[in-house]
């Protein structure tokens, strides 16, 4: 039996989540738009999703959530546990590469408004997590 000299050789460019970072902006060299990937990319489209309002996109009128019309309405648990489980159930529909690690929604009573608070991962890199804060 002859020796084998084994490599670990990664693969560039696989597995790699691309997109445009949100909110747009140029990147000051040339004009181009920045770009955002992996954890960071996920983390755009996740604000986009929640902070989209249920409706607007007229082929998809259940893309978003109602995050934005909630401050109009009495800050109660119940709406802050409909509120997770329509956000929960709207990332597992559209942005399957996810995984929602902890959700939680806390509201200001004095200030009727609500802080959303999301740790998330990418399926295809689970020991990675990244953190987003809303105040809506």
């Amino acid at each position: 039996m002859g020796n084998f000299d084994l490599e670990y050789v990664s693969v560039p460019g696989k597995n790699r989540i691309l997109g445009l970072a949100f909110p747009m902006r140029t990147d000051g060299v040339g004009g181009f738009l920045t770009s955002n990937e992996n954890l960071g990319s996920l983390r755009d489209c996740v604000i986009q999703l929640i902070m989209t309002r249920r409706g607007a996109r007229v082929m998809r009128p259940d893309f978003g959530t109602d995050v934005r019309q909630a401050v109009f309405e009495p800050l109660d648990s119940r709406l802050v546990d409909t509120l997770k489980s329509q956000i929960s159930s709207t990332i597992a529909k559209y942005e399957p590469r996810v995984i929602i690690k902890n959700l939680t929604i806390t509201p200001n009573w004095e200030e009727n408004r609500l802080t959303i608070k999301l740790s998330l991962s990418s399926k295809d890199d689970l020991l990675n997590t990244e953190f987003v804060e809303l105040l809506v």
